[in-house]
């Protein structure tokens, strides 16, 4: 009897472990980054880690780095001629998947960039109510300062 509940213990043990082990996302394979911008929970190192993590294992789209006016060199044009070739090969379906992932790349560096004033030290963002609340807090300690 011991040894039955001793094994159904055991079994139940590494069933437990194996799903809590697949449930981790893998940041490799799925963009989960994309999603992550959306959720007001997210950790902000925990999205720059499965950023840089999908980007070990993929082809980061190229970003438009132009500026107004400027011409570019010989070799910046030949570079751009090259990409040009390579997306007329592409099928219609993987030059739209490719220009999503550019869109989505800009868009995650720019969260990046809006968010980081509101990083806490353990990743945590500041959520609006409570940028509001530190900023009403201070408006009352310049009141009282003042007076």
């Amino acid at each position: 009897m011991k040894l039955k509940l001793l094994l159904s213990v055991l079994v139940l043990g590494c069933i437990s472990v194996t799903s809590a082990q697949s449930t981790a996302p893998d940041y490799s394979h799925d963009p989960v980054w994309i999603r992550m911008i959306d959720d007001p929970q997210t950790n902000y190192y925990e999205a720059q880690k499965a950023y840089d993590t999908y980007w070990k294992s993929h082809t980061m789209p190229e970003a438009e780095n132009d500026m107004i006016g400027e011409m570019p060199d010989r070799k910046e044009k030949r570079e751009r001629e090259k990409k040009e070739k390579q997306m007329a090969k592409m099928t219609t379906a993987q030059r739209e998947q490719y220009m999503n992932m550019k869109y989505q790349c800009k868009r995650f560096e720019n969260w990046m960039r809006e968010v980081k004033p509101y990083v806490q030290e353990n990743g945590h963002i500041l959520t609006q109510e409570e940028r509001t609340a530190i900023w009403n807090k201070q408006q009352e300690e310049m009141k009282r300062g003042g007076k």
